[in-house]
């Protein structure tokens, strides 16, 4: 328990430095390096909600959550180390981000959530059969499009807080994020069928 628990912290904290430098960056560069974080939870087998919840079976619900909340954690670590890194293109990219969370609809957070969720799985599943150009595009490509991941925007509200910037429609954001991705975390298990390979 304690290794899944710091693995799953780990895992949190690699997404934050990649929302770090997607904040400090932006555009196509910054959600290209964001891809860091990712590759680097795959490589070191970290435990990542949106990685692993197209794999688990229902009753590991409260496996993922547990997951999450480490996750959320690494995240609130990684803020920790922005608030210290602050520059023009971090606070009006965050701005941006937390603007689009704000105005969006629940359905609208569901929907895009799942998209994120999808990309997800399909990036980890590439890495299993020894793929690996997914985990480097898929997270540019739900960025791009301006999906929201659950465990970035943690990053992102943490970071938020810390700047003061934190309103409390941003949490309901954040629950219907962490609905969508799992949603869309099990799309491709759900399309692909017997040929899905657990």
């Amino acid at each position: 328990m304690k290794h899944f628990l710091s693995m799953s912290v780990f895992a949190g904290l690699l997404i934050g430095i990649g929302g770090l430098v997607y904040l400090r960056v932006g555009g196509l560069a910054g959600a290209i390096l964001f891809a860091f974080g990712l590759m680097s939870v795959v490589m070191c087998g970290a435990q990542l909600y949106t990685g692993k919840s197209g794999y688990l079976p229902v009753r590991e619900i409260p496996r993922l959550i547990l997951m999450l909340a480490g996750n959320a954690v690494g995240c609130f670590i990684a803020a920790m180390i922005a608030v210290y890194s602050v520059n023009d293109n971090l606070t009006a990219n965050l701005s941006a981000i937390l603007s689009a969370r704000e105005s969006a609809t629940w359905i609208g957070l569901l929907l895009t959530s799942s998209g994120t969720g999808m990309i997800m799985t399909l990036a980890v599943y590439g890495a299993r059969e020894k793929h690996y150009l997914p985990l480097l595009f898929g997270v540019p490509v739900f960025i791009l499009c301006g999906l929201p991941h659950c465990v970035a925007d943690a990053f992102y509200y943490a970071v938020a807080l810390l700047s003061g910037e934190f309103t409390m429609p941003l949490l309901g954001a954040w629950l219907w994020a962490i609905l969508g991705n799992y949603i869309g975390c099990n799309l491709p298990r759900i399309f692909m069928g017997s040929a899905f390979k657990n």
